[in-house]
C-alpha cells in the first residue's frame, strides 16, 4: 500500500471519528431541549386547565369588581351571567353559568356585605341568601376577573333572583349618558353602549329611600335597574344612590 493511500485512509478515519463525536454530542443534548419544551408546553396546558383570570366583555345584546381585579380588568364593563343555582352557603352562591360568556359551568359567587346586592326581580327589594334555593334561576353581574381555581371564584356586584316564569328580568346598568329629546322622552346610554328609550312618564324610584327622584337625576356614572317591556321600552327605573366622592 502506497503512502498516498495510507494518508487517505487515515483522513477518512479521522473524519468518521469527528462525525461520530458530533452525532453523540447532539444526541446527548437533545433530551435536555425536549424536556424544556415539554415542560413549557405542560405549563401552558396547566394554565388552560386552571382557567386563569378570565376576561370577557358584555355586549349590546346582553346588557351587562370586587376584590382582586387589576386595573386593566377594572377598565372593562361588568358582565351578566345566568343559570340555575347549584348551592348556597354563608356568603356564597354557586351558579351553573349558562350565559355563553365568561367561564362556562360552575362559578362561585362571593357575596360581600359592602360590595354586593341581592335583589328581587319583580320589585328590586333586597333578598336574604336564605331565600335562594338550589335550582332557582338567577342573574349575576360580575367583573371581568376571576381566580385561577376550579371552580373559578369572583365577587358579584349584583344578583337578581326570584324571577317568575316567563318574566322579563330587569337589567342592571351603569350609565354613560342620559339625554332628553325634544318630545320630552329620554335616551339612556349605558357604558356598554346599549341604548334605552325612556318615556317621559316612566316611573323612577330611589333605592330604599323616600327621596324624590326624577329622570333628570340619572346622570353619568349612575347605576340603576331597568325594567323593559317586549318592545324594549323602559317601564320602570330604580336609581341607586351614588357614593359620595
Amino acid at each position: 500500500m502506497g503512502k498516498t493511500t495510507k494518508k487517505m485512509i487515515t483522513t477518512i478515519c479521522c473524519i468518521g471519528v469527528l462525525v461520530s463525536g458530533c452525532v453523540s454530542m447532539a444526541q446527548a443534548q437533545a433530551p435536555a431541549v425536549t424536556e424544556a419544551q415539554t415542560a413549557a408546553t405542560e405549563e401552558d396546558k396547566s394554565y388552560e386547565t386552571q382557567s386563569p383570570t378570565i376576561l370577557a366583555g358584555g355586549g349590546k345584546q346582553e346588557h351587562t369588581g370586587g376584590p382582586g381585579v387589576d386595573s386593566e380588568a377594572a377598565s372593562m364593563d361588568m358582565i351578566r351571567i345566568w343559570g340555575p343555582v347549584l348551592g348556597v352557603e354563608e356568603g356564597v352562591i354557586r351558579i351553573d353559568n349558562q350565559s355563553g360568556v365568561s367561564y362556562a359551568g360552575e362559578i362561585v359567587l362571593n357575596i360581600s356585605d359592602e360590595y354586593s346586592r341581592v335583589l328581587d326581580a319583580e320589585n328590586g327589594y333586597p333578598v336574604e341568601l336564605s331565600g335562594i334555593r338550589e335550582g332557582d334561576f338567577i342573574y349575576a353581574y360580575i367583573g371581568p376577573a376571576m381566580t385561577m381555581s376550579l371552580p373559578p371564584m369572583t365577587t358579584a356586584e349584583m344578583v337578581i333572583c326570584q324571577v317568575p316564569e316567563d318574566f322579563r328580568a330587569p337589567d342592571y346598568v351603569r350609565v354613560k349618558s342620559m339625554q332628553q329629546k325634544t318630545d320630552g322622552s329620554w335616551s339612556l346610554t349605558t357604558t356598554d353602549e346599549t341604548v334605552y328609550q325612556v318615556p317621559s312618564d316612566c316611573q323612577i324610584l330611589p333605592y330604599l329611600t323616600r327621596n324624590l327622584v326624577r329622570l333628570s337625576d340619572v346622570t353619568e356614572s349612575s347605576t340603576c335597574m331597568i325594567w323593559t317591556d317586549e318592545t324594549g321600552s323602559v317601564q320602570k327605573i330604580v336609581l341607586f344612590a351614588q357614593d359620595a366622592e
